[in-house]
């Protein structure tokens, strides 16, 4: 993937579209597919490391494309708490890419997460996530510097919470988050270059009321609040909300829809810049036609922080679609294929990328797997200087998991 995802989803191994009915799913036709784990008394501790080599035709995703291979680790552990009600999860992951042939690009990242859950009686559940990593951007992605002699590194903290009551004909959730970005000094030339221009706080509110109409068609509307707050440059502080409704309708026990249009608004602090006003949208779609394939599509909008400092903030747009097709009882092919558009609020600069990937991966033995990989990239603009690129890339690995 060429895009930013949760925090450590970055280092998960082929992570699954979840699925709210009992139906089976390709990953249950594969052997070992759920490791075991190691039991910790009222916990259970799964260790996970992934290896691969990979070629990529464009390393720094620049019209001059240069090649070269890649070695990428990528250790993790997670603990799993076993308590009959409440849960606790912990997830720890990190990533070292050496570059055969350009070792300036080498880079170590790492994440560590923890997630735990009460629950309360009459369906009421709160649910809470505190995170901390340390992150690069890569070449080409939302953000990235290019003149830098290294790729940006900063530092990430993550918290948040959210109650929710389910099930019942009326259900809701709502929640707080904030996330802080803070900028690691670069290098150019060998000279450092500063970049706490970039050091942000994004703080969310959302709330979201579902009304079960039946057992299949529901209708919903969800509002969420966003500030974003940066160290300097406080003309680039904005603050705003979308509001968004639809319906949700499971069309059979193996085709579920949910999708919903709105409004979504950003006010910068200075009347000198632009704000964003734009059509809001949220779809869902998940197929599961046999116990061996299956389908899912998303679509959102969301606003984001802007990496330039002529910026205050990016609409971001991406529409993902994915696949997993379980042949026989050890392989399990995945497809993934997506847009991504930012739109450069105050700078006239427009981005959008296209990219695929396939990956077959076959269990060799019990918590032991094989796996290769291709994918490709391609990368057009408009406005004030947009990057333009094409890239592809072949991987094949290992991945142990006990």
């Amino acid at each position: 993937m060429w895009f930013a995802g949760p925090v450590i989803h970055l280092f998960a191994p082929g992570a699954a579209w979840a699925q709210d009915y009992a139906v089976g799913v390709p990953e249950a036709l594969i052997d070992s597919e759920k490791p075991k784990g190691l039991p910790l008394g009222s916990f259970t501790l799964l260790p996970r490391v992934n290896f691969d080599l990979r070629q990529d035709s464009n390393i720094y995703n620049q019209p001059n494309a240069r090649d070269d291979t890649v070695a990428v680790l990528r250790p993790g552990v997670r603990l799993d708490s076993n308590f009959s009600r409440h849960a606790l999860r912990i997830d720890a992951a990190a990533e070292g890419r050496r570059y055969f042939d350009t070792p300036e690009e080498n880079s170590n990242q790492w994440a560590v997460q923890a997630t735990g859950r009460l629950d309360f009686a009459s369906r009421y559940v709160l649910t809470t996530d505190v995170g901390a990593a340390r992150r690069i951007e890569r070449r080409g992605t939302f953000g990235d510097q290019f003149f830098t002699d290294r790729p940006v590194s900063y530092d990430e903290f993550s918290v948040g919470t959210r109650l929710s009551r389910m099930g019942g004909v009326i259900e809701w959730q709502a929640g707080v988050s904030t996330r802080k970005l803070s900028y690691n000094d670069a290098r150019q030339g060998g000279l450092a270059v500063d970049q706490s221009f970039r050091d942000v706080r994004r703080d969310a509110v959302s709330f979201r009321i579902d009304y079960n109409r039946s057992s299949r068609l529901g209708l919903f509307a969800r509002a969420t609040g966003t500030r974003l707050d940066y160290d300097l440059g406080r003309d680039r502080n904005s603050k705003g909300f979308s509001i968004l409704g639809g319906a949700s309708y499971q069309v059979t026990d193996l085709v579920t829809v949910e999708a919903g249009v709105g409004y979504v608004k950003q006010n910068t602090r200075s009347p000198t810049r632009p704000d964003i006003s734009a059509v809001d949208y949220h779809a869902l779609v998940q197929w599961t036609p046999t116990t061996r394939t299956r389908f899912a599509l998303r679509a959102e909008r969301t606003v984001e922080r802007s990496p330039l400092a002529v910026g205050a903030a990016v609409l971001q747009s991406t529409i993902t679609g994915s696949a997993a097709i379980a042949v026989g009882s050890r392989t399990l092919i995945g497809l993934e294929a997506g847009f991504l558009r930012n739109s450069y609020d105050g700078f006239d600069r427009r981005e959008s990328r296209l990219f695929a990937e396939a990956t077959v991966r076959h269990q060799v033995a019990r918590g032991l797997a094989a796996f290769v990989g291709v994918s490709g990239r391609t990368q057009r603009g408009s406005g004030i200087n947009p990057r333009e690129y094409d890239g592809a890339a072949v991987r094949l690995g290992v991945s142990f998991a006990i």
